[in-house]
Parts: C-alpha cells; structure tokens; sequence
C-alpha cells in the first residue's frame, strides 16, 4: 500500500541498508484463518522483498489459499519507484495464476499465465499511471515513505496489481495505548482508518460492495532504525473490521530488524 508521493528536500539519514521482517496472524472470533510475512531488505537506492500469505486453521482444510510474492525497484526517503512485480497465487482448486508487473518509464506492463481478459474490465492507460504494485504500497507503508506529523501512518496509496486499479487511503484518528501479548508491544499507538476504493478492473457489483463495506480500523507504531530509509519503520502492530458474522482480525506475530528480534517497542510520535 504506497502512493509514489515526492516530499521538499530534508536531510536525510545517513545508512547503508536493512533487512526488515513482520509476520502477522489472521483470525475470525478470535479463531486463527490464516498467515503472512513479509521480508524486505532496503537499501540507501534500491529495495527488494518478498511476502507469502497462505490460509490455515479450519479454513485452511477446507478453501486452502496461497500467495507468494516478490518486487524490487529503487526507494528514497520520500519516494519509490517499483521495477518488476511478480506474484504466484491460489486459490482453492483454481489453476496456479502468476501475474507478472513489469514498469518501464512508470508504465505497467502486465504477464498473467494463464492469460485473462483484461478488456472485460478494463483498466485504462491513464488509471494506471503512478500507481505501484501491492508489494511496493506496502513496503511505502513499511519505510515511511509519506509518513509525516500530520499523518503518522502515512496517507494512502494507488495501486495496479496487474487487473485491478484501486486506492488506499489512511486518516489519522487518534492515538491510543495499545497492548499485545508475549510482550510484543505496550504503549501508545496511531488509530487510523483504511478506506479502500475500488477505480476499475472490477465488476460494477464489486464496486459497490467495497464501497459499502465495514469500517477497516489499524493501529501503527513508529520503530527506529537507523538504517531504513527514513530512520524508521512503520509498523500496523493490529488491524481488525467488525463484519455482519464477526470480527476479523490481523495481529503483529513477530518482527525483527536486521536479523534481531524487536520486543519491548515504544511507539514514537
């Protein structure tokens, strides 16, 4: 989730690079659906990284679901600019789908094996400019790259995964004290809300059901590190959208900077 968003000239800390690891756990009425992580390794230019998500639990034995995917391109402070994206997916007893996003000159170029019809919902040449891929939004989210005092989480991103173009936004709400489990995390925190809108690439039918959808609350964390990009991570350490049925929820499980297990985090304005 990341918007390519280019900010006045600051000084910038000095670092080299940073390997940076999150994995989060997925549930339903507090019963585990489901996992993810994500691996980055960003340096003083360039990043990479790659993320798997993949269903567990009860659903997992009976809707099994997997993505893996990977992304590299170039990153400062306050930008980023996405090269290749390539993701592998399935979904229950649907074909292996790979969609490949490559961007030459910010103009997408999509691969999809097996091929769809990308002209039933078409997404047009102008939407897709200055978009990034989802891997690039979310390292954005992850490094700070539009981060600042007035919207400590960031404030959204254009997104292109290669058939669907939509946006996420984030508004800051609040800030609230925040406490996980193990010892994860105790202090105060960001509140802010996601709004998800869908721009094309989608039945009219999907369209109207995101924009009625539930309320998508998350709450985010600044962590140091000197040798990220922006002298810092932001972390969403919870996420949770109260539905019809239930409450979904999406909990920080572990994360480590630079190989070292980060526990004990203060939040910082």
């Amino acid at each position: 989730m990341a918007a390519l968003v280019t900010y006045p000239a600051i000084a910038a800390p000095a670092h080299t690079s940073s390997a940076f690891h999150v994995s989060y756990n997925i549930a339903f009425w507090n019963i585990p659906i489901g996992h993810t992580d994500y691996d980055g390794a960003l340096g003083a230019n360039t990043y990479s990284a790659k993320a798997h998500f993949e269903t567990g639990g009860v659903v997992g034995i009976f809707w099994k679901s997997f993505v893996d995917a990977t992304v590299n391109g170039s990153i400062g402070p306050h930008s980023i600019s996405p090269a290749t994206y390539d993701s592998h997916s399935q979904n229950h007893n649907r074909p292996l789908q790979q969609v490949k996003v490559t961007f030459q000159n910010d103009d997408p170029i999509t691969f999809a094996d097996p091929p769809y019809d990308a002209k039933k919902y078409p997404v047009s040449e102008a939407q897709k400019k200055g978009a990034v891929d989802p891997m690039s939004a979310i390292t954005s989210i992850f490094s700070g790259t539009n981060a600042d005092d007035e919207h400590p989480c960031g404030n959204g991103a254009q997104v292109f995964d290669g058939r669907r173009r939509y946006n996420v936004r984030l508004t800051y709400v609040k800030d609230e004290v925040v406490k996980l489990g193990d010892g994860l995390f105790n202090g105060t925190a960001h509140l802010c809300e996601l709004h998800y809108e869908a721009i094309a690439g989608y039945p009219q039918s999907d369209a109207m059901a995101w924009q009625t959808s539930p309320k998508m609350l998350a709450d985010f964390i600044a962590v140091p590190a000197p040798d990220a990009p922006s002298g810092r991570y932001i972390v969403p350490i919870k996420l949770w959208s109260v539905r019809s049925l239930g409450t979904m929820t999406v909990t920080l499980d572990s994360i480590k900077i630079d190989g070292v297990t980060a526990l004990a985090m203060t939040a910082r304005n």
